[in-house]
């Protein structure tokens, strides 16, 4: 694939454009400087990384707050087990050993859910004829979490930034309970590269809907999975509530754009206004497995 960009991401050009929109003081150079700095990058996963920089060095970005209003039904799947009593409350609590997960740090507390079942099924890979507990929650108050979907129509670099941030956010981890997907996405992809993720313009066409499986791919060992907490900690600061991201089974979210199927975490404060309802045990009669919507996906963008 030939490069798009002829120079390093970061560039003294467009550091020195920041440098002289500050001293402007006009919002919309101001703005307009930053995205620049924020997309001069070769690769898009070089967004991410100056995301991070940026961040980190007190340029703030402003991808919006979403609220998940009071009323809503949210849901979360776990693999039956005989030898669990899911009568306990404290069974559907947030993970009492708080490991890490991907919007959570070793010993902070989430509670991760879905919308709807169906995207729990798949983010779950729970295999079809196999029984799994459905709890079903309810919003007591608005809840407001943090994301990637403000559409800032006076800047289509905000935008593209955005749907690469959240690309990299819902990419799927190696685990044990994914092999099938990895053998798919291995096989049908090889070998990514940095080269094979350049130009703003891959995001923009259907490239964007696979972004977050060739991202996947890239991340081998997981060396990558780090820099998605760093994302989610950014995140938390601005909605200590919690953090909303797509599926990476339904990508539909982008800037200015919402979806019915979408997951959370939450944090004290979000799981503090929910109610758990109740539960039932069910069994998968869903023919449809991660593989089968992860192949759609990638054969609709080509």
């Amino acid at each position: 694939m030939v490069n798009e960009c002829s120079d390093d991401g970061f560039t003294q050009k467009s550091i020195d454009a920041f440098s002289e929109a500050l001293t402007t003081g006009d919002e919309c150079s101001i703005r307009q400087a930053k995205h620049e700095l924020l997309t001069d990058t070769i690769s898009l996963l070089g967004i991410v990384v100056n995301y991070i920089a940026l961040e980190q060095c007190g340029v703030a970005f402003d991808f919006g707050v979403s609220r998940i209003l009071k009323g809503t039904r949210l849901y979360r799947i776990r693999s039956y087990s005989p030898d669990i009593n899911y009568d306990d409350p404290s069974e559907w609590g947030p993970n009492p050993k708080r490991t890490q997960g991907r919007a959570n740090r070793e010993k902070q507390e989430a509670l991760y859910l879905g919308s709807t079942e169906a995207v729990c099924l798949l983010e779950t890979h729970t295999g079809v004829g196999r029984r799994y507990a459905l709890g079903t929650y309810e919003c007591v108050d608005d809840i407001f979490v943090g994301g990637f979907l403000r559409f800032d129509e006076a800047n289509e670099l905000h935008n593209i930034a955005g749907m690469a941030l959240n690309a990299f956010l819902i990419a799927p981890s190696r685990g044990e309970r994914n092999t099938d997907l990895f053998e798919f996405l291995d096989g049908y992809y090889g070998k990514i590269t940095l080269d094979d993720l350049c130009g703003l313009s891959y995001i923009t066409g259907k490239g964007g809907l696979e972004l977050p499986f060739r991202f996947g791919v890239l991340n081998q060992r997981n060396q990558l999975y780090e820099m998605t907490n760093a994302l989610c900690d950014i995140l938390a600061k601005r909605t200590p509530e919690g953090i909303r991201y797509s599926s990476c089974y339904f990508p539909m979210e982008a800037p200015g754009i919402a979806c019915t199927d979408f997951n959370l975490a939450l944090y004290r404060g979000g799981v503090d206004k929910l109610r758990f309802l109740g539960y039932e045990i069910k069994t998968n009669e869903n023919p449809m497995t991660a593989v089968d919507v992860a192949r759609r996906l990638i054969e609709s963008a080509s």
